[in-house]
């Protein structure tokens, strides 16, 4: 039988071979090119490859694949195994494992600063990779490989602003959660000219850092003396380690306790006490009266200053927690009998998600009557949280945000229009700028026709309105100034490179005229020498 089988199996290859080529399904020939081989991809992942040598001389590094991603801007190693040198550690003894390793920053098509984000998932560092100090201490916490589920840092520096944004976390399996951040408000790293030293400062809005027991204090409660993690003791104990703290950083020239060191002091006791009771959390935040808070290099060596300007606190949960918005209110809010004066305070924190759940449908409806009213705070948020979802009435909203000068506003603003047509952007200029022509008092001097244009222009003192812009630039250019005919010709080269041209040549051809007879109409010439 299996003669015959193999027989068959060979008369019928024989016919499909003999089937003519129309025949048969064939998959197109697309054969490899030279060019295949320069796709971005491609030249990123030899990049980041090219760079594996060099690290190899500090550790031994192997990953079983890579994945790079040029529009998300990310590059991932999975399978990540990582034995460094290490004085201390004998061979390769020392391993660090990894899921995956991942190394991202800011996206194609958001180019409003720099973003670097760096995430280790499922890790795990080998006993011996500790010094020989540390060991003694992990070793009688019952640990033996120090395991992290996820670590992540990110850091988020914004160009227009100065300012930036950082977060970390790490969390250790069966210890603890450490986690973090800081608002940055400016980052100055101004040069004296004279010296070409650069003095470097920080504006800080807030910093918090928060450790979550998740089985680290069970462990270290073990090593701990009787009867010292009692509440009492605790009570005598804190106050004098953390005085004494306070009085080496504050050095000798200032060994009194300020009161915001004080305060932090008491708070730590009660504080301890909570936690041995009921272990769960702890919280460090800055609770600084007025911000930004201005740190430069002399704040690093009197840190005493540094610690009644930030005015650190001490507590079981944050800050945000407990002046966010109340159950309460966020059940008026839902029921629609929230107080009006509330609506700007509750819409903001359900739009951003700080002080209260994320909910952009209940937050809008908040902010609405306020927009509508004109507060353009209002409105600049709103514009903000529409952008994905209404481009058009995110564009009509940052319109008037960015006319009474709101941060950020021009930026969306800019960014709205490339999603817009020529016929939907102007149209919603013009009805935001509303009716009504020019009017003498406007051509009171060459000065406020010059102004006008670049007011109309920029969009951050008047509403932004193209039609109204070239108007004005025209008129202005007509008269000699030579700003106005920059703002003029900028206006076309906008459109130009939109490919609007012919489309924007229809409106250029009505504004043109528009401007011949005003021209002639109200005698400009004369007008504007007077």
């Amino acid at each position: 039988m299996s003669v015959l089988r193999t027989l068959a199996h060979t008369t019928a290859l024989s016919c499909a071979l003999a089937l003519p080529v129309q025949a048969q399904d064939a998959a197109p020939e697309t054969p490899v090119t030279l060019w295949d081989a320069f796709t971005l991809e491609n030249v990123l992942t030899m990049v980041v490859q090219s760079f594996m040598p060099t690290l190899r001389v500090f550790a031994d590094i192997r990953y079983d694949q890579i994945d790079i991603d040029p529009v998300r801007n990310r590059v991932a190693l999975v399978g990540v195994d990582i034995r460094p040198y290490l004085p201390h550690v004998e061979g390769d003894s020392c391993a660090i494992t990894a899921d995956a390793l991942v190394l991202s920053g800011q996206p194609i098509d958001r180019q409003q600063g720099y973003a670097l984000g760096l995430a280790l998932d499922g890790a795990e560092l080998d006993f011996d990779c500790l010094p020989d100090e540390a060991r003694p201490v992990v070793g009688m916490l019952g640990v033996e490989n120090i395991e992290l589920d996820r670590a992540t840092v990110n850091v988020n520096y914004d160009f227009a602003s100065g300012g930036a944004m950082v977060h970390f976390g790490a969390d250790l399996n069966d210890l603890a959660s450490l986690s973090g951040s800081a608002d940055l408000d400016y980052i100055s790293y101004r040069m004296d000219l004279d010296s070409e030293d650069v003095m470097p400062a920080a504006h800080v809005n807030h910093v918090q850092v928060t450790l979550e027991d998740r089985g680290l204090y069970a462990a270290a409660s073990r090593m701990a003396p009787p009867g010292m993690l009692d509440p009492a003791a605790l009570e005598q104990i804190i106050p004098g380690a953390l005085s004494d703290m306070f009085r080496e950083m504050n050095g000798f020239a200032s060994q009194d306790l300020s009161p915001e060191q004080q305060a932090f002091i008491a708070q730590a006791v009660k504080v301890a006490q909570e936690f041995v009771t009921e272990p769960t959390q702890i919280v460090l935040e800055t609770n600084a009266p007025a911000t930004p808070v201005r740190l430069d290099q002399d704040d690093f060596i009197d840190l005493k200053t540094a610690f009644t300007k930030l005015a650190p606190t001490i507590g079981t949960s944050p800050r945000a927690v407990s002046s966010g918005i109340s159950a309460t209110e966020l059940k008026q809010a839902i029921d629609g009998l929230l107080a009006s004066e509330r609506n700007f305070d509750v819409g903001r924190a359900l739009l951003s998600g700080i002080g209260a759940p994320r909910n952009t449908t209940l937050g809008l409806r908040l902010l609405d009557p306020l927009a509508k009213e004109g507060n353009a705070d209002a409105t600049a948020l709103m514009a903000e949280a529409m952008q994905g979802m209404n481009p058009s009435t995110a564009y009509r909203l940052a319109l008037h945000a960015a006319s009474k000068g709101k941060a950020n506003s021009l930026s969306l603003l800019n960014d709205l229009e490339d999603g817009l047509t020529l016929a939907q952007l102007l149209e919603i200029q013009d009805d935001m700028l509303g009716g009504g022509g020019p009017v003498a008092s406007d051509f009171a001097s060459l000065g406020d026709v010059r102004r006008a244009a670049r007011a109309h222009f920029l969009g951050t003192t008047r509403i932004r309105s193209y039609r109204a812009a070239y108007y004005w630039a025209s008129v202005g250019a007509a008269a000699g100034d030579t700003a106005s005919v920059a703002i003029r010709d900028e206006i076309d080269t906008i459109m130009r490179l939109r490919g609007a041209n012919e489309a924007w040549s229809e409106v250029r051809t009505s504004l043109e005229n528009g401007v011949l007879r005003d021209w002639v109409g109200r005698d400009l010439p004369t007008a504007l020498q007077e």
